[in-house]
């Protein structure tokens, strides 16, 4: 029953993600599409990348009500930020106020008993552009979360962009789909991809004149049983893709965008991603608390907003009831998730 009321909830909220999408569409591209999960991935531990943090929308503690699976990744860049994508979160309301951040997630249906804090404060630059069309300039945010987490641990960061060559390994991760609209697996999921060079990587996108030098690109193996080429997908937009640095895994790059469908096998490139690199001042003012929340969410505004679309909000109280915990979802909350646009991915048109 679990199980069928998961996949309901997925089907009902892919109809919201057509309708309720918050970035500008490109309608004359096909081959920009943004779905940013791992395509021709395997099983990854957790703890080979304890800076990995899945990003669940939770109001429970208001209503019982919780999305059944993460929309979007991150990391840790300290016990208390969060590293992530701007399109993930920016526009949101719902994202913005009701963002739960979970570190070390192996399986995303251990949600509930796993260490969370929710997200309090949202950080972006502000030559951010939440348009597809224009590639999504800039696509990097900074979560503050109300009190620090006790496990994970902080990425390693780039010294320099010297692993921009053919001779490296990298490594994405995520809890994203498996190929496009396709959930196949609730276990954290890793591939290895090859980088591809700016020059290459603009030519798979009829709006490539947007690519900049902030965009890190990538491709992967084809696979005679998928036929697809390894790559992210829809769920995996904010995640980490890692650079084995003499044994470090360091983080080069945020999951951003890429070709649609996942891992189309006509492309060179399979996934683009921020570089963390360029935004190293940034991120250390941030941290330094010499930059501005562009978002603050208080408990006040939860309460109201949930108040506003209809919501009893529970006691303090409260603490039976048939769906308490959240682990059954009724139909009814279903389509209220749908309503709000709680969802697995950020759909765009690129990725």
């Amino acid at each position: 029953m679990v199980q069928f009321l998961r996949k309901s909830y997925l089907a009902v909220i892919a109809l919201s993600t057509l309708c309720s999408n918050v970035l500008a569409e490109d309608s004359t591209s096909s081959a920009v599409a943004i779905s940013p999960y791992i395509v021709n991935g395997s099983n990854a531990d957790v703890s080979d990348y304890p800076s990995f943090v899945s990003l669940f929308q939770d109001s429970s503690e208001y209503n019982f009500f919780y999305s059944v699976a993460p929309y979007c990744g991150g990391t840790l860049l300290n016990d208390q930020y969060v590293l992530t994508a701007a399109h993930c979160i920016y526009g949101n309301q719902e994202s913005q106020l009701f963002t739960m951040a979970a570190p070390q997630l192996q399986n995303e249906n251990d949600y509930l008993t796993a260490e969370k804090q929710r997200v309090v404060e949202i950080y972006h630059p502000a030559n951010y552009s939440n348009d597809i069309g224009q590639l999504l300039p800039n696509d990097i945010a900074i979560l503050k979360l109300e009190s620090a987490l006790s496990i994970g641990t902080a990425i390693a960061q780039p010294r320099d962009e010297s692993y921009r060559s053919g001779n490296h390994v990298f490594t994405a991760v995520g809890h994203g789909n498996t190929q496009s609209n396709v959930d196949a697996t609730s276990v954290l999921q890793k591939v290895n991809l090859s980088w591809v060079d700016n020059s290459v990587c603009a030519g798979e996108f009829d709006n490539g004149h947007y690519l900049e030098s902030f965009h890190l690109c990538f491709t992967g193996d084809y696979s005679a049983v998928s036929h697809l080429l390894a790559g992210s997908c829809q769920g995996d937009s904010g995640g980490p893709i890692y650079w084995d640095d003499a044994g470090v895994q360091t983080q080069v790059g945020i999951t951003s965008f890429g070709p649609v469908p996942c891992g189309d096998n006509t492309r060179n490139v399979t996934a683009v991603f921020t570089e963390i690199a360029d935004y190293s001042d940034w991120i250390n003012d941030v941290l330094n608390g010499q930059i501005d929340p562009d978002y603050v969410s208080t408990d006040e505004e939860r309460t109201a907003y949930l108040i506003s679309q209809g919501f009893d909000i529970r006691s303090n109280e409260s603490t039976t009831s048939s769906s308490s915990g959240g682990g059954a979802i009724s139909l009814f909350a279903l389509l209220m998730l749908t309503f709000f646009g709680w969802k697995r991915e950020r759909h765009v048109s690129a990725k």
